[in-house]
């Protein structure tokens, strides 16, 4: 067994393999999008540790083992082979996304009502909210995040959310983008916009980490509006970008929960104070 099989033999998934003797952290199978699993190798020995069912750490060889160093070239063809597997797969998932988005119906639904847009319609499959997402360079469907009624959100396994927004109010007229993860604080920062008549586009990029990626491939006028976590993920995310940002005071709060507890006008002020830094 090779250390490659090893690893995947405890759930890892990791497509580019590193031999320096360091540790690097990478998904698993059961939990593809996020990195909970971690591997260290340096060529001929190693080690893996999957958080989500091992207790401990598996090192390989194992024992009475013979070693079989790696082979470089089996390597990188594992790692192109692994790449083409996963381009493959978010082509189905984005054609899959796409004929969901035509079958669903424009229409109120609860998780709208409850973020303070009873009126506002969206796009409504079996009880769920879709929301697009599209690649940010071609405009490309890529997957969708469906909202239950109770606001449980969901993203489609093995889509592609690196890259992947969904951008209000798109014009010609724009003045810049102002980046988000939220749909919902998407559209709070929408309804500011338009009580203070300032053409910019929203962009939702689902995640703070997306947001850091997505602003560094955009050109033009950028903002970011962070969430306000207790993990501070959203101002550290902020603050990667380089960019203007601003989040609400209070430890826990979204743009759309601010909406919803101070009104448009604690929203208004606060967009303002970030628009005006362009101005300055």
């Amino acid at each position: 067994m090779t250390f490659l099989e090893h690893a995947q033999a405890h759930g890892l998934i990791i497509q580019d393999l590193r031999m320096d003797n360091c540790w690097h952290r990478v998904p698993t199978t059961d939990k593809p999008r996020k990195r909970n699993g971690a591997y260290l190798f340096d060529g001929v020995r190693g080690v893996v540790k999957n958080w989500a069912t091992m207790d401990g750490f598996a090192p390989w060889p194992e024992k009475g083992e013979r070693v079989r160093p790696i082979d470089p070239l089996k390597v990188e063809q594992a790692r192109k082979d692994a790449a083409r597997k996963q381009q493959e797969q978010h082509q189905r998932v984005a054609v899959v996304a796409q004929h969901n988005l035509r079958a669903a119906a424009m229409q109120t639904h609860p998780y709208l009502e409850r973020k303070g847009f009873k009126d506002d319609q969206g796009l409504v499959l079996n009880n769920d909210l879709l929301i697009p997402m599209r690649d940010f360079r071609t405009n490309a469907v890529t997957s969708i995040q469906r909202i239950s009624p109770d606001g449980g959100k969901m993203f489609m396994v093995g889509g592609r959310t690196k890259g992947s927004v969904f951008v209000i109010g798109k014009s010609s007229r724009s003045r810049g983008k102002i980046l988000c993860e939220g749909y919902a604080t998407g559209l709070s920062i929408r309804a500011a916009l338009d009580y203070i008549r300032q053409p910019y586009e929203v962009w939702v990029c689902f995640s703070a980490l997306n947001i850091v990626f997505v602003a560094d491939k955009i050109g033009g006028a950028r903002f970011v509006v962070a969430d306000n976590d207790a993990s501070e993920t959203g101002r550290k995310a902020a603050e990667a970008t380089g960019l203007p940002w601003t989040m609400p005071t209070i430890t826990g709060q979204d743009f759309n929960d601010l909406h919803q507890s101070e009104g448009l006008v604690g929203c208004v002020k606060l967009l303002r104070g970030l628009l005006q830094r362009e101005a300055a």
